[in-house]
């Protein structure tokens, strides 16, 4: 995922303290580094996190696999296809497990849900796809909406608020990963 999301020009990734896979050197490797040059960031409260920068202004936008009755037919929460996803403003991707998907307090701090549909009919059991396929799927239909976009001289970036400098404050709880140095750090450290 942390490759997937540097590549596609992602700037900032937030995990949770709970239920995420530890940063450690194994998965730094299986980035190819992108954890060392990526502004990484921790919060224990996730849902209080996306519903504080909701109030800020930016579209938190969950994601969910096939629609099917996990989904309940009554949530007010809409749900639509990747291609179909208008990126018009600043967006937080959040992303859920491979097993059971986003938390129902996540779920409920979402304003959106996004699917990738299937080409078939899926057997029971199929219906979802790895959290970094599926990031990547997702994250390239959302970043490749910037090659046609009227600011495409001045690149926006999927977590990064256009009217904030991106050196202010992230939101309540919100740190950055311990042990870990971004890209930018490392240059203001060097001089740069």
């Amino acid at each position: 995922v942390l490759r997937s999301a540097h590549f596609l020009g992602v700037d900032k990734v937030i995990t949770t303290g709970r239920n995420s896979c530890p940063l450690t050197p194994v998965v730094s490797k299986a980035s190819a580094g992108a954890m060392e040059v990526m502004d990484v960031f921790s919060t224990d409260d996730l849902a209080g996190f996306l519903q504080a920068k909701s109030r800020q202004g930016w579209l938190v936008a969950g994601t969910v696999s096939c629609p099917g009755p996990e989904i309940s037919p009554s949530s007010d929460i809409p749900i639509t296809s990747c291609l179909e996803f208008l990126w018009d403003r600043p967006t937080l991707l959040v992303l859920g497990n491979e097993g059971s998907g986003l938390s129902l307090a996540v779920q409920a701090s979402c304003q959106l849900l996004l699917t990738i549909l299937p080409g078939r009919q899926l057997p029971l059991g199929l219906e979802s796809l790895n959290v970094s396929v599926a990031a990547g799927i997702l994250l390239h239909s959302i970043c490749s909406q910037r090659k046609g976009s009227p600011g495409e001289g001045k690149r926006e970036h999927l977590l990064q608020d256009p009217r904030e400098p991106s050196t202010t404050s992230e939101g309540p709880g919100l740190a950055q990963h311990p042990g870990l140095s971004s890209g930018s750090e490392q240059e203001r450290q060097n001089g740069s």
